[in-house]
């Protein structure tokens, strides 16, 4: 039916590159001033703040597909089938909902312009979507261009008449840790702790 669309904000990127480049910086000052046994004793510390900004400001975004909607968070990812989606909140951030659970985007921030609630049942809120003036909004990084671009989605796919006669029960969203972030972190946090101590 469409493409996947892509969400996150174009600042947390810029400020995951700043960080990578500071600690560059940093690896080098350790290397030039102290050496090898400096940049072994203070270089695993620089890492993991490089690290961090990977996790908390690089990886994390929303996608929107035909296939449901993938939250990528700092420490798990979620996928929410359409079958399972209830409604989307952008009041203060990215919230999907389902019946069970409502899960919220690190990476998709509100807009300060505009505050919208999106559910899946409203006439209004689905055409609105669809209005040449709205749709402009899906281009950017913040949960009211991802909330439109929710509903656009949802609207083509129940126009389509590909979600009918499946019960919403049946079909629930997958957690799933991001056991790579989780273990980077980890490693570079012993490590940072192991140069400290021992350094």
């Amino acid at each position: 039916m469409g493409p996947t669309l892509t969400f996150r904000t174009n600042f947390a990127r810029v400020l995951a590159v700043v960080i990578a480049v500071v600690t560059l910086a940093a690896l080098y000052f350790f290397a030039a001033q102290g050496g090898v046994r400096e940049l072994l004793r203070s270089g695993p510390t620089a890492l993991l703040g490089a690290a961090l900004g990977w996790a908390l400001f690089w990886r994390p975004q929303v996608e929107v597909s035909d296939g449901g909607i993938t939250i990528t968070n700092i420490l798990r990812t979620i996928h929410v089938p359409w079958p399972a989606f209830k409604g989307v909140d952008s009041q203060w951030s990215l919230r999907v909902e389902t019946p069970g659970r409502t899960f919220t985007a690190w990476a998709v921030p509100a807009s300060s312009g505009m505050a919208s609630r999106v559910r899946s049942t409203p006439r209004a809120a689905l055409e609105s979507a669809q209005t040449p003036g709205r749709r402009a909004l899906t281009e950017g990084g913040n949960a009211d261009a991802a909330a439109l671009a929710i509903a656009e989605r949802l609207h083509k796919l129940r126009a389509a008449g590909y979600l009918k006669g499946t019960p919403r029960e049946e079909i629930r969203p997958t957690v799933t840790p991001n056991r790579a972030v989780i273990t980077v972190l980890a490693a570079l946090a012993a490590l940072s702790v192991a140069g400290l101590v021992l350094g």
